[in-house]
């Protein structure tokens, strides 16, 4: 949001020459009171840099804003002030003005009147600022003398092309919905007659193919009323973008036109025959338009209007792209100008009406303001880092912004999800077209719904809301309402919701959630710049925006209210960082100072007095004859009491005027000292809590209704310390002595058995951890246990006597393990020698059938089955020793 650096600046008080400017001349002033009232917005003020030019009666003046802010700090004569303060321009029309708009090259002045338009060649700054103040004739030309006349309808706005290559293309646009296009030229005054495109968009709504007739009415034709007289009764329009390279291709070519019943269509491309494109123009509309038409050609589900389109699309882009582009210099340097190419048409198809969703309910519309989408860079410039940083980092939104202000004061921030992109008629009339354009309606989403009347008392249909282009970001909008002028920010929210965008489709789960999470929290940001009016009057100039004079940072809102200025300095714009360069913040000022409006007397002071003009009139009358005669004594009679009570009348009104006018500089005085002494104690205060704190007694008494303050802090602080001094110094007292004591105690010599217990450790110490060197301790089957005359055990040697190759072989846990496989060995020798066993038996019973064995053969048997039998309980108390001995190692 921006601050308020000034409010009313001292340059546009009473008396001043800012303030002079505005006012009317007093042998005009009855003139202008009975001119009829306008019924559209009110835009009589326009700036060429630091030049302004305003209508203030029935006469256009001129001004600089840089001679306002010299001629407050420089002591001159009020005559010479006035003689210097301003230049009049004679109007090229007697008609009341409604509206001045300059042309971006600032050749042209615009000045609509109900139903005419005329344009004056703007002559040059050094020329304006001469010194000669006689009323200066300026050449101008009436646009449209047929098309704009009081016989025609009335005109809703007028707007300058933002892509016209000479910045003089000039677009109107009539109530009865009727677009205009007129390629100004100052040596050619055919130009001012005949538009170079006109377009009904009533005939074009119901229009099926190219091959029809969508031409504007001509002078004297004769019209039959249809229902789109009423539903299609153009409010405002607007361009949706501005010519920027880091917006989205179609935007700056598309008009957006408002109903005041509500709906809003849209015209793309809306192009002169000479337009000029920025740098990213073709490479991202080609870039898009070329990759959505192989996604159409290999989606089945496509329909034929979308593939149409499609078509239409490359078509249009490749006779663009044939031409070799002429290059003409700018206000921005170097510009590519190209011509619009003829097919498949130079009058686009009309899109809408835009259904907004959720309906609200809301009535008439009097602005509309579109906000483009950003430049998809990704898909522009890939992983080009160079031609990233050229452009600057993605700090927008990717889908436009389509703000609505309505009488009622309130303003409908709408989100254009789908886009806008080119479209025209089919060159043949289709048989389905109504059917295709039933199942593509477009919607608008209700984003949020603004009332800046809200708390503001009640509501007035004097004013018309409008809209001003901020000075610097395009996320940013002035409003100008009955309450004041307010300002609209949409950064609060525009990071969130572009973050939901840009997430991918596998990560949409809660995404409902995230968004009514944003919408809770972040809203748009609302903020009156200007002062309360103090009444709701008939005439309230849309704002307008210029640079601060005086070299003074910052930029000017301004706008008139019964012919007075209003204005405020606001801090210059934040330019958007790039978002992978460092974070810049601002050191935080002491303190948040909210800047005040000046006191401005009410206008009853400076007003002539009624009392003697009826005075000398009763006087002249008495001259003549007339009963009551005021000169002579007073006589109780009908005529004297007519004439003492018509006095009354009269100066009791002035009086109480007067007095009503005091009683408020009295009140704003009072006030003003109730808020000064409030600061005043709100500093004692503080200074009592602070000498509380500190201990110093020397604040006053204690004011009932106020808390207690704590005497006597400094001698319990300084009884505190002192108990802290003394506990210290003891405690620093007993570790002494514990150091003393311990030096006093001394150790012996370490015993043998001290020594070995400590080896014993060491050796226990290393057995657990891996050793340093491997093969130290042996871990293998064979290497723990070897049977002698085993041919099992003979057998493994070969497989278990490699020594280990990492340290996890030599730790505790690799030694229970190797001495479980130990044991699975040996249960299997066992078996196996028991198997060898019982076949050896059944042998001999076979054999001791046969033959007699001798006594001796049994004998040495049973000494081996005894051997064996002793050797498997030896290995099994083995295998019992290690792991007990494991379990006390706890392993």
């Amino acid at each position: 949001m921006p601050k308020v650096l000034i409010q009313q600046p001292r340059w546009l008080d009473r008396g001043t020459t800012g303030f002079d400017f505005f006012q009317p001349q007093h042998d005009k002033r009855d003139n202008t009171q009975t001119a009829p009232e306008l019924t559209g917005p009110s835009r009589k003020v326009a700036l060429r840099g630091s030049e302004i030019f305003a209508i203030v009666g029935n006469e256009l003046r001129w001004s600089d804003l840089e001679s306002w802010k010299e001629s407050n700090t420089v002591e001159q004569h009020a005559d010479q002030q006035r003689d210097q303060s301003y230049k009049i321009l004679k109007l090229p029309t007697s008609r009341p003005v409604s509206q001045l708009t300059i042309s971006p090259s600032g050749d042209f002045l615009a000045i609509l009147t109900s139903h005419t338009c005329h344009v004056c060649v703007l002559p040059s700054s050094e020329k304006l600022r001469s010194p000669d103040k006689q009323p200066m004739k300026l050449r101008a030309f009436q646009v449209g003398p047929t098309a704009h006349v009081l016989e025609q309808s009335q005109l809703a706005t007028a707007l300058w092309h933002p892509l016209s290559p000479s910045g003089n293309d000039l677009v109107t646009v009539t109530r009865d919905a009727c677009v205009r296009l007129w390629e100004l030229d100052s040596n050619n005054r055919h130009s001012f007659d005949e538009p170079a495109l006109a377009v009904d968009l009533k005939k074009l709504s119901n229009a099926t193919s190219t091959r029809e007739d969508f031409s504007a009415s001509k002078f004297g034709a004769n019209k039959a009323y249809t229902l789109d007289d009423v539903e299609m009764q153009v409010a405002a329009s607007c361009f949706g973008g501005q010519g920027k390279e880091d917006e989205d291709g179609w935007s700056s070519m598309t008009l957006w036109i408002a109903m005041t019943e509500g709906d809003v269509y849209a015209l793309c491309p809306f192009l002169p025959a000479h337009f000029w494109a920025p740098a990213t123009f073709l490479p991202s509309l080609t870039t898009s338009v070329v990759a959505k038409a192989r996604i159409y050609d290999q989606d089945p589900t496509t329909s034929e209007v979308q593939k149409r389109t499609a078509d239409q699309q490359c078509k249009w882009l490749a006779e663009l792209d044939k031409q070799d582009p002429v290059i003409v210099p700018g206000d921005q340097g170097a510009m590519e100008v190209y011509t619009r190419p003829e097919r498949p048409g130079i009058v686009p198809k009309l899109q809408g009406p835009f259904q907004i969703s959720p309906e609200p309910g809301f009535g008439e519309i009097t602005d509309i303001h579109a906000i483009a989408p950003q430049l998809d860079q990704g898909a522009l410039f890939g992983d080009d880092e160079e031609d990233l940083e050229e452009y600057g980092g993605s700090d927008g939104l990717s889908i436009g912004i389509i703000c609505v202000a309505t009488s009622a004061g309130q303003i409908h921030v709408c989100l254009n999800l789908e886009g806008i992109e080119a479209e025209w008629l089919p060159s043949k009339r289709s048989r389905t077209r109504l059917f295709d354009d039933v199942a593509h309606e477009k919607e608008l989403l209700l984003w949020e719904t603004i009332d800046c009347a809200a708390g503001t008392g009640p509501k007035s249909d004097a004013c018309v809301p409008t809209f001003t282009l901020s000075h610097g970001d395009r996320y940013e909008v002035f409003t100008t309402q009955a309450t004041g002028v307010h300002t609209l920010c949409f950064r609060p929210w525009i990071s969130g919701l572009e973050d939901e965008l840009a997430a991918p489709q596998h990560d949409v789960e809660g995404a409902s959630f995230r968004l009514n999470v944003l919408l809770d929290s972040s809203s748009t940001a609302l903020e009156k710049v200007t002062s309360q009016f103090e009444d709701v009057p008939q005439t309230i100039n849309a704002a307008v925006t210029a640079a601060a004079p005086g070299n003074q940072d910052g930029y000017i809102v301004l706008t008139t209210v019964a012919n007075k200025p209003i204005a405020t300095v606001i801090e210059p714009p934040s330019s958007a960082s790039h978002p992978f360069g460092p974070e810049i913040t601002a050191l935080l000022e002491p303190s948040d100072v909210q800047a005040r409006p000046t006191y401005q007397p009410p206008d009853t002071l400076f007003q002539q007095l009624k009392f003697p003009a009826q005075l000398e009139a009763w006087r002249k009358e008495s001259d003549g004859g007339a009963r009551g005669n005021i000169k002579a004594d007073i006589r109780f009679s009908p005529w004297t009491l007519q004439k003492m009570t018509e006095a009354h009348r009269v100066l009791s009104s002035e009086t109480y005027d007067l007095g009503l006018a005091a009683a408020d500089l009295y009140r704003r005085c009072q006030r003003m000292v109730n808020e000064m002494q409030d600061q005043i104690d709100s500093v004692r205060m503080l200074s009592n809590r602070v000498d509380s704190v500190t201990g110093e007694d020397n604040f006053s008494e204690s004011v009932a209704g106020q808390p207690d303050f704590v005497r006597g802090g400094r001698q319990r602080i300084e009884t505190r310390v002192q108990e802290s001094r003394e506990r210290t110094d003891s405690l620093q007292d007993r570790v002494e002595k514990l150091r003393s004591k311990m030096r006093l105690i001394g150790g012996k010599d370490l015993s043998a058995k001290e020594r070995a217990f400590g080896e014993e450790v060491t050796a226990l110490w290393q057995g657990i951890q891996p050793t340093s060197t491997p093969g130290e301790a042996p871990t293998s089957p064979a290497r723990l246990v070897r049977l002698e005359n085993s041919e099992l055990t003979t057998s493994t040697v070969s497989t278990f006597s490699q020594p280990p190759t990492t340290a996890q072989d030599n730790t505790i846990a690799s030694r229970y393990e190797a001495v479980q496989e130990l044991h699975r060995h040996l249960l299997d020798q066992a078996a196996t020698l028991s198997q060898k066993l019982q076949a050896s038996a059944a042998d001999d019973q076979a054999a001791s059938n046969t033959m007699s064995m001798s006594s001796l053969t049994n004998d040495y048997r049973s000494r081996k089955m005894a051997q064996v039998l002793a050797l498997l309980d030896r290995e099994t108390a083995m295998i019992d020793a290690v792991q007990e001995r494991l379990q006390r190692l706890q392993v």
